[in-house]
């Protein structure tokens, strides 16, 4: 029997690879189990080509069950003209003086009918605090002991509702209290004709002055003998 057959064969075993003999530390090749890295699978492609869409905005539209039409509000101003405007604290007499309120006092005059009215309403929540007519007989008189404040007696409607009410009206300096009085008694002269049942009182007779002229000098001489 001849030999070259296994000659051969292990001439064929010594040319064959010894395993792991091809491979190189960092390299990545044969049986990809040792290289200690997976491969990395690029992201596939939408079919479409199209990015995914987002959500979708909600288009409909919700209408309310009562519709309520506008309703314009007046407060009686818009035919009136400003001839006065100050800052001032207003107190309403009941028993004894109580505050009734901070806010403007506003002297207003009618475009049609010329009439004068004072209003003023709270600052902080607009609530009317006194509402009359400027007449005749709701002289202003200075409050005692202080020349930025006047009081005076009327019918007003600050309540929806005639009512008569004695007040007193205090402003931040004597120049407004008197500017106030100024623009107040014009607005007296003024509705004295619009309003020919509210007369003037009637001044104080000569005699009558002299009177309590005289009992007020008295009153002082006993206090002082006394």
């Amino acid at each position: 029997m001849s030999d070259q057959p296994a000659e051969a064969s292990s001439q064929d075993a010594s040319k064959a690879p010894i395993f792991g003999s091809q491979f190189k530390f960092g390299q990545q090749q044969g049986f990809s189990g040792f290289s200690g890295v997976s491969p990395v699978e690029e992201p596939k492609a939408a079919d479409d080509g199209e990015e995914p869409a987002g959500e979708e905005e909600c288009q409909a539209e919700f209408k309310p069950v009562v519709q309520l039409a506008e309703v314009q509000t007046t407060t009686g101003e818009e035919d009136e003209e400003v001839a006065l405007e100050h800052k001032a604290k207003l107190y309403r007499f009941d028993g004894e003086w109580k505050e009734r309120g901070v806010g403007m006092a506003r002297i207003l005059k009618h475009k049609q009918t010329g009439k004068y009215r004072l209003l003023m309403r709270e600052e902080k929540t607009l609530k009317v605090r006194a509402n009359h007519h400027i007449l005749p007989t709701a002289k202003l008189q200075e409050h005692t002991g202080n020349e930025k404040a006047w009081v005076w007696s009327t019918m007003d409607f600050a309540e929806e509702e005639q009512k008569n009410e004695k007040f007193c009206i205090r402003f931040g300096t004597i120049e407004k209290a008197q500017e106030f009085k100024k623009v107040y008694e014009v607005a007296q002269e003024a509705n004295a004709t619009l309003f020919p049942k509210a007369k003037k009182p009637k001044e104080e007779s000569a005699e009558a002055a002299a009177v309590k002229d005289l009992s007020k000098q008295l009153e002082e001489k006993a206090k002082v003998e006394g």
